[in-house]
């Protein structure tokens, strides 16, 4: 192949992708990318969908192309966000997409998405997405640090 036979937005959000899925994977204890992109796209369905849509956009826009696409499969933007009564439904919405392949415990899945999110988005905006969920979920989303300096941007 030569070089023209190259996009650089494609290499360039394969490469950062992998690199989101690599820190997922290891905040989730799990070896294995394949694992990790699973459990990675079940967690961000669940906070998805419990998202207004311009809140789920917003978040989507922090999102590696690679995995906006994925982020946005599936949605239905005219949607009303799901409402949290406890935790415990967005755990089982969680094991319900990751069944019948490997899998990890949801509580783990969430813990991990939502601890990625805070290192890889923008504080302001995790604060902004932490509002909209719902206390339920806010309960286990932990309040991103006031001095961290604002990620890199996403292409």
């Amino acid at each position: 192949m030569t070089r023209d036979d190259h996009v650089d937005a494609f290499e360039h959000t394969m490469q950062l992708s992998y690199e989101w899925l690599r820190a997922y994977a290891e905040e989730l204890g799990s070896g294995t990318t394949q694992l990790a992109y699973r459990c990675l796209r079940a967690a961000l369905h669940a906070i998805r969908d419990r998202l207004p849509a311009n809140e789920s956009a917003s978040l989507a826009a922090q999102l590696p192309l690679l995995l906006r696409g994925v982020y946005y499969e599936g949605w239905r933007p005219a949607h009303l966000p799901a409402v949290v009564e406890s935790v415990e439904e967005v755990y089982d919405e969680i094991a319900a997409d990751l069944e019948g392949g490997p899998h990890a415990a949801p509580r783990d899945v969430l813990r991990a998405a939502l601890s990625v999110l805070n290192e890889r988005i923008d504080a302001g905006e995790i604060r902004k997405l932490r509002h909209q969920v719902g206390e339920e979920l806010r309960r286990i989303w932990p309040e991103p640090p006031l001095d961290v300096p604002p990620p890199l941007p996403v292409v």
